[in-house]
């Protein structure tokens, strides 16, 4: 398969795993509503990935994937064995260890269970993570190695199929009223993403031919490289798993509300984001390899300035349409007029928070590509700290976990603005009025609508308004945002080749 062939495959499957993600979160909240029954099925559903995520994240990619590429089949199959028994023993343990203390890591991520719900949530955390997190966390490791060999599409085919079985397993909980099926999911997910994974690299010829290893665990140097890589993946991970955790402390169906607002509001951003830092990298990398060092910074502004446009462009429409959205999508089974309003109300100050996002997004890849995990560190726990002061000094009302959630943002960013300015000695003030105007803006509009109820009430002509919003924005980035246009020419000369 040529390269450009995978890597649009690659950019498909993230966008089917991703809407996958959508509609199980629909279906958990159109079969079970805003109740705690639906927070203690969140909870067991994102358990074993975000525990992965946490305590696995991208330090096994950021490892393996240099060490392996280009490299002969039988060494690959060497360095994946060393880190699958890593894996299988470390989360073996990990494993064990949640289903012993089930109970106070659901009142740790969803305090405002209790009763029945507490006792459920904890028991289907529990049972699921037995499974899922050795099998995930040897998929992590089959992942990398399948994309150390410019295979990276078999990561997001596995995402799919995950999310099938669990998409599989809540529809079996919810017509036979038996929540235990939402574990069986969980397990069938985990097991069937690790088998194909372990397929795809069995047809590599990995499995066969391999030297017998002196080593049969990690060196040290790679050990010291996962845990640094580790501390800036992780520490992000801990923004979404400590809103989430003060959102559920304002009571039952919180975490819900909370969930579903981050995963619809922040979906365009990210998978705009994986296109244009596939464009982007390649032009900063391709001018840092020829000693362009100033091109290559203003290639890093203009991707800054490109991404905050779109972040701008696409929180208007996301406000605008959102009404219709949440009604067409969730408007049915369980969610009635009120669990829609909450969810809107919420999605719309996620959405303010988009310019943030992807300012954090561009300058922390700017960073890495310089080698510079070190700074990422420093301002990921900037971020969480301030995360956290926020929420001792508030009290838990709705608004809390978002608050949060929104101060983590804006501290990191702020860190990692500075850290890069130094780096390249110029702070790009310019950008910088753009991320605040950009904020700013989103903020008030999303007040307005809030404090708007007429306008909430026609959801079909704000619709109507976010669509030619969108079509006049991408109309005017095509034509004359540096990255937009470059993009434009690509796809004309694409699509006019006889």
């Amino acid at each position: 398969m040529s390269v450009a062939r995978a890597f649009s495959l690659s950019l498909l499957l993230l966008a089917v795993s991703r809407l996958l993600g959508v509609v199980r979160d629909v279906v958990v909240a159109t079969q079970f509503g805003l109740s705690g029954h639906a927070d203690a099925a969140l909870v067991a559903l994102s358990y074993p990935d975000l525990t992965v995520s946490l305590l696995w994240g991208a330090a096994v990619p950021a490892v393996m994937v240099p060490r392996m590429a280009g490299r002969a089949a039988p060494e690959v199959a060497a360095e994946t064995a060393r880190w699958s028994r890593l894996a299988l023993l470390a989360f073996a343990v990990c494993a064990a260890a949640s289903w012993l203390a089930r109970a106070p890591l659901l009142h740790l991520l969803a305090p405002g269970l209790h009763g029945a719900d507490a006792a459920l949530g904890a028991r289907l955390l529990g049972l699921g993570a037995l499974l899922a997190l050795p099998c995930g966390a040897l998929a992590m490791v089959a992942a990398a190695a399948l994309q150390s060999q410019g295979r990276l599409q078999w990561q997001y085919a596995g995402h799919v199929v995950f999310n099938l079985a669990l998409i599989g397993g809540l529809l079996l909980a919810a017509r036979l009223h038996a929540p235990l099926w939402i574990a069986a999911g969980i397990a069938a997910g985990a097991l069937a993403r690790l088998g194909l994974l372990r397929r795809a690299l069995g047809s590599l010829g990995t499995r066969r031919g391999a030297p017998a290893a002196a080593r049969r665990w990690p060196d040290a140097q790679g050990l010291r490289a996962a845990l640094l890589a580790l501390a800036a993946s992780g520490l992000t991970v801990l923004y979404a798993l400590v809103a989430r955790s003060l959102a559920s402390a304002a009571g039952s169906g919180q975490l819900g509300v909370f969930q579903y607002a981050q995963r619809i509001g922040e979906l365009p951003l990210h998978t705009v984001f994986a296109v244009a830092s596939a464009l982007a990298l390649a032009s900063l990398a391709a001018a840092q390899a020829g000693g362009d060092t100033e091109g290559a910074r203003a290639r890093g502004r203009q991707w800054m300035l490109s991404m905050l446009r779109l972040a701008l462009l696409l929180a208007c429409v996301g406000m605008l349409a959102a009404p219709l959205g949440v009604r067409l999508v969730f408007g049915w089974g369980r969610m009635n007029d009120v669990a829609q309003f909450e969810l809107l109300r919420s999605m719309r100050w996620i959405l303010a928070m988009l310019p943030l996002q992807a300012a954090q997004l561009v300058l922390a890849a700017r960073l890495n590509a310089q080698r510079r995990v070190a700074d990422q560190v420093l301002a990921y726990a900037c971020g969480l700290l301030a995360l956290l002061v926020v929420a001792i000094c508030l009290p838990p009302l709705w608004w809390r976990g978002l608050l949060a959630y929104g101060a983590a943002y804006l501290v990191a960013t702020v860190v990692l603005w500075q850290r890069l300015a130094i780096r390249q000695q110029q702070g790009e003030s310019g950008n910088l009025r753009w991320l605040a105007l950009a904020s700013l803006t989103l903020a008030g509009l999303a007040a307005l609508l809030g404090a708007r109820p007429s306008l909430a009430g026609a959801p079909l002509l704000q619709a109507v308004l976010a669509l030619a919003l969108l079509a006049s924005g991408l109309s005017a980035f095509l034509r004359h945002d540096a990255m937009g246009a470059a993009l434009g020419r690509s796809l004309a000369r694409r699509y006019t080749r006889h």
